[in-house]
């Protein structure tokens, strides 16, 4: 790790003054009492940084004075939000949780180490097999070359039964490269830290990074793996890798299960009456109590079902959920809830307006904000609606060089943030017509940055950075 910048000035004079405890600040992504600087391409505004060889897609959270992020596959790591300095990290995996003895251990990693020996001896096998099986779809009827590649795979394939079975026991399920396993925002609720991978593995630890219990649970439903960042909602630690399910805090146990399609973004939050209910992108509603599923929308892109990306975005009684696909549908639904908890377990809420919207896929989450719906789509088109009807306010392409829009939008004091895959971000100004208030080059990220007080937090591919305006 890169030493932390101006260490002992910045441990005697920083203050923090906001906890942000979980994925976009309690699920909408609304920073009111921040006041951070704007100026990120200026090294005089880097607070600290800390070089991260080992990427992560995860924003970090902010508990006290520690900062809390993940790397791949399952790595959990602390750092001291004032100066960067390391606290903690741990890992996750299979073998972490499951108290394996001596024996076990020493066995698995006796075969992890030949695996490597033997992944070196099947590479140029691999690298030959390619080659070869290029040459052979172009030449089908080619009988010596079907031979030579049935020959070479069943050689990679009597190496390969080397590996010692064990290895099976804690192999990673698939997913996508930019997904990766460590998209799982964490939650805290101040004196504990809860995560999730994409190992389909669930634990809790204190603040000292000493891990309370784990939970193997099952694997995400999706080849790309899974990134709905665990919630605490009233009492119950909420959580999706196929099922919304809900676990106990206390001791990781399960206390109820909903069955619900692909979706990879963590449900939507509100309380009526005193109850807790979620609200997910498809128009799930469900009962934090129980698990029960309400009168649902549930909405469906047939052409492609698992493409439900955001969090939903509450306002009041008002619910804005965006989602679509690219070249063949894209939606905002404006949704309200009732006045009471009756009203909502007999009819769920009700559809004020949908609004066709540019028909791309939305990963970035949408904001609402005095009257307008702002939404990002991936291809870069910047959307602004009159909350009230639907109606389009405007509608613009961003300028310059763009990639997949994956951070949700951000209200950071009065001011739009919005970023994309590349790392270029900016401010935007709220209001009927588009006007960027600064752009930013931060290097290639995927996550959304966190805020507290004066200072900005933000985890790239590369690097963790604070921000804050030089004295």
């Amino acid at each position: 790790m890169k030493p932390a910048v101006l260490l002992a000035l910045i441990f005697t004079a920083t203050t923090l003054a906001n906890n942000v405890t979980s994925w976009r600040n309690g699920g909408n992504g609304i920073y009111p009492d921040t006041q951070p600087t704007l100026d990120w391409n200026n090294p005089d505004s880097v607070l600290w940084e800390v070089e991260t060889p080992v990427w992560g897609n995860a924003c970090p959270v902010i508990i006290g004075d520690r900062l809390v992020y993940t790397a791949e596959p399952t790595s959990l790591i602390c750092v001291d939000a004032r100066t960067g300095a390391p606290l903690w990290e741990v890992t996750n995996a299979y073998e972490d949780v499951a108290n394996l003895g001596p024996e076990t251990k020493a066995r698995l990693a006796k075969a992890k180490a030949d695996k490597e020996k033997l992944d070196r001896e099947i590479a140029p096998l691999k690298a030959d097999e390619y080659k070869l099986n290029r040459r052979f779809q172009r030449d089908k009827e080619n009988t010596t070359l079907r031979n030579q590649l049935r020959a070479l795979r069943k050689k990679i394939a009597d190496i390969e039964a080397k590996a010692d079975p064990i290895l099976k026991r804690f192999e990673k399920p698939r997913a996508h490269d930019t997904n990766g396993y460590a998209s799982f925002t964490p939650c805290s609720d101040g004196e504990y830290i809860y995560s999730v991978n994409g190992l389909g593995i669930v634990t809790k630890h204190d603040l000292d990074g000493n891990r309370v219990w784990a939970k193997v649970m099952e694997r995400p439903d999706h080849n790309w793996g899974g990134s709905a960042s665990p919630q605490l909602v009233g009492g119950k630690l909420i959580i999706r890798l196929s099922d919304y399910t809900a676990l106990d805090p206390a001791t990781g146990e399960e206390l109820w299960r909903v069955d619900n399609p692909i979706c990879f973004g963590a449900p939507a939050t509100f309380a009526l009456e005193g109850q807790h209910f979620l609200y997910s992108t498809r128009g799930e509603l469900i009962r934090v109590a129980d698990g029960k599923k309400l009168p649902s929308q549930d909405w469906v892109i047939e052409q492609k079902k698992f493409a439900f990306f955001n969090t939903n975005f509450v306002s009041g009684n008002r619910v804005y959920a965006a989602h679509g696909a690219a070249g063949v549908q894209g939606d905002l639904y404006c949704m309200e809830i009732p006045d009471t908890v009756e009203e909502l377990e007999t009819n769920g809420l009700r559809q004020v307006w949908k609004a066709d919207v540019s028909k791309e896929r939305y990963y970035a989450s949408p904001l609402e904000h005095e009257g307008l719906v702002y939404i990002f789509s991936m291809g870069q088109v910047f959307q602004v609606l009159d909350a009230e009807n639907g109606e389009l306010v405007y509608s613009h392409k961003i300028p310059g060089r763009m990639e997949r829009t994956f951070p949700g939008l951000l209200l950071v004091n009065g001011m739009i943030y919005a970023g994309e895959e590349n790392g270029t971000a900016f401010f935007l100004k709220t209001g009927k017509t588009y006007e960027e208030i600064a752009r930013l080059n931060v290097g290639e990220c995927r996550s959304t940055p966190v805020f507290s007080g004066d200072i900005a937090y933000l985890r790239t591919m590369e690097r963790l950075v604070a921000f804050k305006a030089p004295n």
